[in-house]
């Protein structure tokens, strides 16, 4: 058997913190999350009664927390690279080095 090769669906941000879509995958699961959410959330949201209200925004609350937690952590292991703090491309730890040398 031969190994298959790792498929990234994000990249690194050449600014920022993060990643961002790479293929059509990468963009598909980020759209899907974009617009499941605000949906789900006032399905959710207006199906709460007057008796239900605080511990259903309550459970809402942490869902999402959740939600976007994995999210990010499926990013992080889909994308090719590591996730830093980055301006034009170079990662801010390497541009401090670059002053405290000088």
């Amino acid at each position: 058997m031969s190994k298959q090769q790792e498929e990234y669906w994000f990249k690194p941000k050449h600014h920022g913190y993060g990643a961002v879509p790479s293929n059509w995958k990468g963009v598909l699961v980020t759209t899907a999350l974009a617009v499941l959410l605000p949906l789900i959330s006032v399905v959710w949201i207006m199906s709460l009664t007057e008796e239900t209200r605080l511990i259903g925004l309550i459970i809402w609350a942490f869902a999402i927390f959740y939600l976007v937690w994995r999210f990010k952590e499926f990013a992080q292991r889909k994308t090719d690279g590591e996730w830093l703090w980055r301006w034009n491309g170079q990662p801010y730890r390497d541009m401090l080095d670059e002053k405290t040398e000088k």
